[in-house]
């Protein structure tokens, strides 16, 4: 096993809330949970039907949580479009699918929006309020509110189809495994329901709250959770396929899979690299200079590991070794995970700025800056990227 710069700062999370050791104030960073992958390309579209490959269906993008994607954005970004609802604003970010924007707020407002120009499809008010990403698997919306309810909605008008009541606050992006449908909850459980029906087919429950959605990788999760261990799950039966892996701190974050490896990072600013089948990690990074601590998900492609850490620093490793490729200086930090999009790095930052980096380079190719803050991840289908700030407005760019 290989360490690189070794010091722990086990002191590095938030102080918690009443509500548990791993709550500290409510983070409004979407996560998704880790799992070891098997045999990612024979299984990804049987796992998760949402349409075109070009889409961006849940946060994270894929069932894997990597945060990235092939396709390419334009070399001129404009501001094509943007829709204002006010209020309190995005926790959660925006998901794409066959040409809509489907995103959730705070007030309790779901809204369809045209990905072409930003028209209002449908919107729909709920008495609760949202911090997660919607998901969308097999011609249905789903999505869990602040109050403990997890939704299924017609996604083209926006009906209720189905309800089911969890115990706590949901803070994360579903997944779907054939015709279930998971999901986490601040009460420490994994749940699997029917995605017709909502029926409770199993759950698994950590002891300590889980704060991350499953991301799936043939039959497998690893649920990251606040009590620092990663909880491998059998997710056609809910039992546990092996015993917790101690990751040393709790984690909000979702590890990324790619190549028969997991990326873990956690609120003690380390990122884990463990081989799919292993117990031990193959490398584990720290760095006090970079790694403060992480409220997001790393994004992963191409042997390149982009994170970005509240000591407003983003940088990228090598997923060979954990060796440090380059490393960005922000004006402020960036609580919204980053993403990639061929051969760019997107960051959406908490001073309002959006920051296009070259992949290769940690170099800035492009920026602009917008009121207020971004706290969930952004998303990028059919060449445009979209965003939801916490004032309230869904931008839109691409190319005129």
């Amino acid at each position: 096993m290989q360490r690189i710069a070794i010091n722990c700062g086990r002191d590095r999370w938030s102080a918690p809330r009443s509500g548990g050791a791993c709550r500290g104030r409510r983070r409004r960073t979407v996560f998704v949970v880790p799992v070891w992958l098997a045999v990612v390309a024979a299984v990804f579209g049987a796992l998760v039907p949402h349409g075109r490959a070009d889409d961006w269906p849940v946060a994270g993008g894929n069932p894997q949580g990597t945060g990235a994607t092939d396709e390419a954005l334009p070399d001129r970004l404009e501001l094509l479009w943007q829709r204002e609802f006010g209020g309190l604003g995005f926790e959660g970010g925006p998901i794409v699918v066959q040409g809509v924007v489907y995103v959730a707020d705070t007030e309790g407002r779901v809204a369809a929006l045209a990905l072409a120009d930003g028209a209002v499809r449908w919107e729909k008010q709920f008495d609760t309020g949202f911090v997660a990403t919607p998901g969308y698997f097999h011609g249905r919306l789903y999505l869990g509110d602040q109050d403990g309810r997890f939704h299924a909605l017609d996604p083209a008008t926006g009906e209720e189809m189905w309800v089911y009541e969890a115990d706590m606050e949901i803070d994360a992006s579903p997944n779907a495994f054939q015709d279930s449908i998971l999901f986490t909850s601040q009460n420490g459980t994994l749940y699997c329901v029917s995605r017709d029906q909502g029926m409770l087919r199993w759950k698994y429950e950590t002891g300590d709250q889980l704060r991350c959605a499953p991301t799936l990788a043939d039959t497998k999760t690893f649920l990251g959770g606040c009590d620092s261990f990663l909880h491998i799950v059998d997710v056609r039966d809910g039992q546990a396929a092996d015993a917790p892996i101690p990751i040393d701190a709790p984690t909000g974050s979702t590890p990324a899979i790619v190549d028969n490896r997991v990326y873990v990072p956690t609120y003690a600013g380390e990122i884990f690299c463990f081989e799919v089948g292993k117990r031990e990690p193959l490398w584990r990074f720290h760095d006090p200079q970079l790694s403060e601590e992480f409220r997001n998900s790393a994004a992963v492609t191409d042997g390149i590991l982009v994170a970005a850490s509240r000591h407003k620093r983003v940088f990228a490793l090598n997923t060979a070794d954990g060796s440090v490729r380059w490393v960005h200086v922000l004006r402020k930090r960036a609580d919204a995970s980053p993403v990639i999009a061929g051969q760019s790095v997107i960051v959406a930052a908490a001073d309002g700025r959006i920051i296009r980096l070259d992949l290769k380079t940690g170099d800035q190719v492009w920026m602009t800056e917008v009121k207020g803050a971004f706290l969930g991840s952004p998303a990028i289908a059919d060449g445009r990227l979209v965003l939801a700030s916490d004032r309230g407005t869904v931008f839109c760019f691409g190319a005129k």
